[in-house]
Protein backbone atom coordinates (compact mmCIF):
# COMPACT_ATOMS: atom_id res chain seq x y z
CA UNK A 1 0.00 0.00 0.00
CA UNK A 2 1.39 3.40 -0.69
CA UNK A 3 1.60 6.20 1.59
CA UNK A 4 -1.04 9.20 1.92
CA UNK A 5 -0.26 12.23 0.27
CA UNK A 6 0.30 14.82 3.04
CA UNK A 7 -1.10 18.60 3.25
CA UNK A 8 2.08 19.26 5.70
CA UNK A 9 4.79 17.59 2.95
CA UNK A 10 3.22 20.12 0.18
CA UNK A 11 5.27 23.13 -1.32
CA UNK A 12 4.81 25.86 -3.23
CA UNK A 13 7.29 28.52 -5.28
CA UNK A 14 6.83 31.18 -7.63
CA UNK A 15 8.65 32.60 -10.49
CA UNK A 16 8.74 34.43 -13.93
CA UNK A 17 6.24 33.42 -16.34
CA UNK A 18 8.18 30.15 -18.63
CA UNK A 19 9.94 28.81 -15.72
CA UNK A 20 11.27 25.38 -15.60
CA UNK A 21 10.46 23.29 -13.09
CA UNK A 22 13.70 22.72 -11.43
CA UNK A 23 14.68 26.71 -12.36
CA UNK A 24 12.17 27.99 -9.72
CA UNK A 25 13.70 30.29 -7.18
CA UNK A 26 10.84 31.53 -4.69
CA UNK A 27 9.77 29.65 -2.05
CA UNK A 28 6.82 30.06 -0.35
CA UNK A 29 5.19 28.52 3.36
CA UNK A 30 1.44 28.93 2.54
CA UNK A 31 -1.53 27.92 4.22
CA UNK A 32 -3.70 26.79 1.43
CA UNK A 33 -4.13 26.69 -2.30
CA UNK A 34 -6.99 25.63 -4.90
CA UNK A 35 -5.21 25.97 -8.29
CA UNK A 36 -6.54 23.63 -10.86
CA UNK A 37 -7.50 23.19 -14.43
CA UNK A 38 -11.21 22.78 -14.23
CA UNK A 39 -12.31 21.34 -17.77
CA UNK A 40 -15.40 20.64 -19.93
CA UNK A 41 -17.02 17.52 -21.79
CA UNK A 42 -19.40 19.13 -24.14
CA UNK A 43 -22.18 16.66 -25.46
CA UNK A 44 -24.34 16.75 -28.15
CA UNK A 45 -27.67 15.66 -26.02
CA UNK A 46 -29.54 15.53 -29.00
CA UNK A 47 -33.15 13.94 -30.03
CA UNK A 48 -32.12 10.26 -30.82
CA UNK A 49 -34.93 8.42 -29.21
CA UNK A 50 -33.74 7.62 -26.07
CA UNK A 51 -32.90 9.60 -22.99
CA UNK A 52 -29.33 8.47 -22.78
CA UNK A 53 -26.46 9.97 -23.65
CA UNK A 54 -23.90 8.84 -26.12
CA UNK A 55 -19.76 8.57 -25.31
CA UNK A 56 -19.18 8.95 -28.88
CA UNK A 57 -20.86 12.31 -29.49
CA UNK A 58 -18.81 14.11 -27.03
CA UNK A 59 -15.72 16.92 -27.45
CA UNK A 60 -13.35 18.01 -24.84
CA UNK A 61 -14.18 21.94 -24.46
CA UNK A 62 -12.92 24.89 -22.54
CA UNK A 63 -11.23 24.69 -19.51
CA UNK A 64 -10.20 27.10 -17.41
CA UNK A 65 -7.40 27.53 -14.92
CA UNK A 66 -7.40 29.30 -11.39
CA UNK A 67 -7.26 28.82 -7.89
CA UNK A 68 -6.41 31.27 -4.74
CA UNK A 69 -3.49 31.31 -2.39
CA UNK A 70 -3.48 31.91 1.15
CA UNK A 71 -0.27 32.83 2.65
CA UNK A 72 0.83 34.93 6.00
CA UNK A 73 2.23 38.50 4.96
CA UNK A 74 5.49 38.61 5.56
CA UNK A 75 8.44 41.39 4.08
CA UNK A 76 9.71 39.40 1.47
CA UNK A 77 6.80 37.83 0.47
CA UNK A 78 5.56 41.04 -0.61
CA UNK A 79 8.41 42.45 -1.91
CA UNK A 80 7.98 39.95 -4.76
CA UNK A 81 4.27 40.08 -4.76
CA UNK A 82 3.50 43.31 -4.63
CA UNK A 83 4.75 44.48 -8.27
CA UNK A 84 2.48 41.12 -9.28
CA UNK A 85 -0.69 42.73 -7.53
CA UNK A 86 -0.17 45.96 -8.44
CA UNK A 87 1.51 45.93 -11.85
CA UNK A 88 4.63 48.61 -11.63
CA UNK A 89 8.09 47.29 -10.87
CA UNK A 90 9.38 48.29 -7.23
CA UNK A 91 11.12 51.77 -7.37
CA UNK A 92 13.54 52.92 -4.16
CA UNK A 93 11.00 50.68 -1.86
CA UNK A 94 7.87 52.26 -3.73
CA UNK A 95 5.56 50.12 -5.09
CA UNK A 96 2.48 51.42 -7.78
CA UNK A 97 -0.25 50.69 -9.55
CA UNK A 98 -0.19 50.14 -13.49
CA UNK A 99 -2.80 49.70 -16.20
CA UNK A 100 -1.33 46.61 -16.80
CA UNK A 101 0.04 42.94 -14.95
CA UNK A 102 3.21 41.20 -15.04
CA UNK A 103 2.82 37.30 -15.65
CA UNK A 104 4.60 34.83 -13.37
CA UNK A 105 4.51 31.00 -12.65
CA UNK A 106 3.36 28.92 -10.03
CA UNK A 107 5.65 25.03 -9.03
CA UNK A 108 3.08 23.13 -6.59
CA UNK A 109 4.07 19.58 -5.05
CA UNK A 110 1.37 17.55 -3.97
CA UNK A 111 3.98 15.17 -3.01
CA UNK A 112 2.64 12.31 -5.39
CA UNK A 113 3.57 14.99 -8.52
CA UNK A 114 4.36 18.73 -9.18
CA UNK A 115 2.32 21.19 -10.88
CA UNK A 116 3.09 23.83 -12.37
CA UNK A 117 0.88 26.69 -13.72
CA UNK A 118 1.98 29.06 -16.25
CA UNK A 119 0.90 32.84 -17.73
CA UNK A 120 -0.61 33.60 -14.44
CA UNK A 121 -1.84 37.44 -12.95
CA UNK A 122 -3.46 37.72 -9.96
CA UNK A 123 -6.86 38.63 -10.41
CA UNK A 124 -7.29 39.77 -6.87
CA UNK A 125 -5.64 40.09 -3.28
CA UNK A 126 -6.86 40.69 -0.03
CA UNK A 127 -4.72 41.81 2.64
CA UNK A 128 -6.82 41.03 6.10
CA UNK A 129 -5.70 41.46 9.97
CA UNK A 130 -7.76 41.08 13.03
CA UNK A 131 -7.10 41.69 16.86
CA UNK A 132 -4.43 39.10 18.23
CA UNK A 133 -4.04 37.83 14.68
CA UNK A 134 -1.01 37.59 11.83
CA UNK A 135 -2.19 39.41 9.13
CA UNK A 136 -3.00 37.16 6.08
CA UNK A 137 -2.58 37.91 1.73
CA UNK A 138 -5.42 35.74 -0.04
CA UNK A 139 -4.74 36.25 -3.66
CA UNK A 140 -6.80 35.07 -6.40
CA UNK A 141 -4.85 34.08 -9.35
CA UNK A 142 -5.71 33.18 -13.17
CA UNK A 143 -3.65 31.27 -15.63
CA UNK A 144 -3.60 29.67 -19.16
CA UNK A 145 -1.73 26.07 -18.28
CA UNK A 146 -1.85 23.68 -16.12
CA UNK A 147 1.62 20.98 -16.66
CA UNK A 148 2.15 17.63 -14.14
CA UNK A 149 5.58 16.67 -14.17
CA UNK A 150 7.65 13.82 -12.32
CA UNK A 151 10.59 16.49 -11.94
CA UNK A 152 11.59 16.97 -8.29
CA UNK A 153 10.99 20.27 -6.44
CA UNK A 154 14.12 22.39 -6.53
CA UNK A 155 15.91 22.58 -2.94
CA UNK A 156 15.31 25.52 -1.78
CA UNK A 157 15.25 27.08 1.72
CA UNK A 158 12.18 28.01 2.97
CA UNK A 159 11.82 31.68 4.25
CA UNK A 160 12.30 32.87 7.38
CA UNK A 161 11.47 36.60 8.07
CA UNK A 162 8.78 36.93 10.67
CA UNK A 163 4.70 37.70 9.99
CA UNK A 164 3.45 40.98 10.19
CA UNK A 165 0.75 40.94 13.25
CA UNK A 166 -2.32 43.02 13.71
CA UNK A 167 -0.76 44.81 16.20
CA UNK A 168 1.74 45.84 14.17
CA UNK A 169 -0.60 48.60 12.44
CA UNK A 170 -1.48 51.84 12.94
CA UNK A 171 -4.72 53.12 11.15
CA UNK A 172 -5.04 56.88 9.88
CA UNK A 173 -8.61 58.33 8.60
CA UNK A 174 -9.45 62.17 8.91
CA UNK A 175 -5.95 62.87 9.46
CA UNK A 176 -5.98 60.95 12.75
CA UNK A 177 -4.96 57.62 14.32
CA UNK A 178 -7.88 55.48 14.75
CA UNK A 179 -8.32 52.16 16.94
CA UNK A 180 -9.47 49.61 14.79
CA UNK A 181 -10.14 45.98 15.90
CA UNK A 182 -9.77 44.32 12.03
CA UNK A 183 -8.69 45.38 8.44
CA UNK A 184 -9.24 44.29 5.19
CA UNK A 185 -7.42 45.51 1.86
CA UNK A 186 -8.84 44.88 -1.31
CA UNK A 187 -7.39 45.05 -4.97
CA UNK A 188 -9.73 43.80 -7.31
CA UNK A 189 -7.73 43.34 -11.10
CA UNK A 190 -11.23 42.45 -12.36
CA UNK A 191 -9.37 39.82 -14.80
CA UNK A 192 -10.78 39.05 -18.21
CA UNK A 193 -10.17 35.52 -19.94
CA UNK A 194 -10.17 35.24 -24.18
CA UNK A 195 -10.97 32.37 -25.17
CA UNK A 196 -10.62 31.83 -28.80
CA UNK A 197 -10.09 28.49 -30.90
CA UNK A 198 -7.92 27.31 -28.10
CA UNK A 199 -9.06 24.61 -25.29
CA UNK A 200 -7.03 27.35 -22.76
CA UNK A 201 -7.29 31.31 -22.66
CA UNK A 202 -5.60 33.18 -25.33
CA UNK A 203 -5.15 35.92 -23.36
CA UNK A 204 -5.92 37.40 -19.57
CA UNK A 205 -6.43 41.12 -19.16
CA UNK A 206 -7.27 43.18 -16.58
CA UNK A 207 -10.80 44.73 -17.57
CA UNK A 208 -11.07 47.19 -14.18
CA UNK A 209 -9.87 47.96 -11.15
CA UNK A 210 -11.44 48.28 -7.53
CA UNK A 211 -9.46 49.45 -4.61
CA UNK A 212 -11.21 48.91 -1.12
CA UNK A 213 -10.42 49.75 2.35
CA UNK A 214 -13.29 47.73 5.21
CA UNK A 215 -12.47 48.18 8.71
CA UNK A 216 -14.30 48.10 12.15
CA UNK A 217 -13.50 51.07 14.60
CA UNK A 218 -14.74 51.09 18.11
CA UNK A 219 -17.65 53.44 18.11
CA UNK A 220 -16.84 55.95 20.94
CA UNK A 221 -16.64 59.93 21.23
CA UNK A 222 -13.36 59.86 19.26
CA UNK A 223 -14.70 58.17 16.20
CA UNK A 224 -17.67 60.08 15.82
CA UNK A 225 -16.41 62.18 13.02
CA UNK A 226 -15.89 59.21 11.16
CA UNK A 227 -19.94 58.67 10.66
CA UNK A 228 -21.59 60.81 7.33
CA UNK A 229 -18.12 61.78 5.79
CA UNK A 230 -17.84 64.10 3.42
CA UNK A 231 -18.26 62.84 -0.30
CA UNK A 232 -14.76 64.11 -1.01
CA UNK A 233 -13.28 61.90 1.17
CA UNK A 234 -9.87 61.77 2.74
CA UNK A 235 -6.65 61.08 2.45
CA UNK A 236 -5.88 57.89 4.56
CA UNK A 237 -2.82 55.36 5.42
CA UNK A 238 -2.52 51.81 7.00
CA UNK A 239 1.24 51.43 8.22
CA UNK A 240 2.67 48.12 9.79
CA UNK A 241 6.05 48.09 10.97
CA UNK A 242 8.02 45.61 12.66
CA UNK A 243 11.40 46.91 13.68
CA UNK A 244 13.13 47.69 10.93
CA UNK A 245 10.47 46.13 8.58
CA UNK A 246 7.47 48.40 7.09
CA UNK A 247 4.70 48.33 4.74
CA UNK A 248 2.72 51.61 4.13
CA UNK A 249 -0.49 51.45 2.12
CA UNK A 250 -1.39 55.40 0.98
CA UNK A 251 -5.05 56.11 -0.40
CA UNK A 252 -5.22 59.49 -2.02
CA UNK A 253 -8.92 59.67 -1.05
CA UNK A 254 -11.32 57.31 0.47
CA UNK A 255 -14.46 57.68 0.42
CA UNK A 256 -17.00 55.90 2.61
CA UNK A 257 -20.80 55.96 1.78
CA UNK A 258 -22.65 56.41 5.10
CA UNK A 259 -23.32 53.35 7.27
CA UNK A 260 -25.07 53.62 10.66
CA UNK A 261 -23.55 51.97 13.78
CA UNK A 262 -25.84 49.35 15.47
CA UNK A 263 -26.29 47.41 18.52
CA UNK A 264 -26.56 43.92 18.20
CA UNK A 265 -26.24 43.01 21.19
CA UNK A 266 -24.58 43.50 24.51
CA UNK A 267 -21.19 43.59 23.20
CA UNK A 268 -19.26 47.16 22.10
CA UNK A 269 -20.53 49.27 19.93
CA UNK A 270 -18.55 49.30 16.28
CA UNK A 271 -18.49 51.51 13.12
CA UNK A 272 -17.80 49.18 10.41
CA UNK A 273 -16.57 51.72 7.34
CA UNK A 274 -16.10 50.41 3.80
CA UNK A 275 -14.36 52.77 2.06
CA UNK A 276 -13.93 52.95 -1.98
CA UNK A 277 -9.91 54.04 -2.83
CA UNK A 278 -10.07 56.81 -5.96
CA UNK A 279 -7.46 59.06 -7.68
CA UNK A 280 -7.60 62.62 -6.38
CA UNK A 281 -5.60 65.00 -8.78
CA UNK A 282 -2.95 63.41 -10.35
CA UNK A 283 -2.39 60.95 -6.61
CA UNK A 284 -3.10 57.33 -7.62
CA UNK A 285 -5.17 55.75 -5.33
CA UNK A 286 -3.04 53.60 -3.89
CA UNK A 287 0.70 53.59 -3.64
CA UNK A 288 2.31 51.06 -1.48
CA UNK A 289 5.63 52.47 -0.04
CA UNK A 290 7.88 48.57 1.67
CA UNK A 291 10.65 48.24 3.09
CA UNK A 292 11.56 44.50 3.22
CA UNK A 293 14.96 44.95 4.83
CA UNK A 294 16.27 44.23 7.85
Amino acid sequence: MTNASMGQQAKLAADAAGTAVAAFSEPYEFVSESMRKSGTVLDTAGIRGSRSHVSERTRFGMSAVGGSLLMHATPAMLDKWLPRILGAAESSDTFALAETLPEFALLIDRVARRFVYDQCKVDRAVFRGSAGGLVTLAIDVVGKTEAVSATAFPALAMPTDPPYVMQDGVLTLQAGPREFTEFEIIVDNALARRFSNSETATDIRPSDRAVSLRCAIPYTSDSVDLHNQALAGAAASLVLTNGTYSTTFSFATLQFPDRSPVVAGKREIVLELTGIARTFGSTSELVVTHDSAA
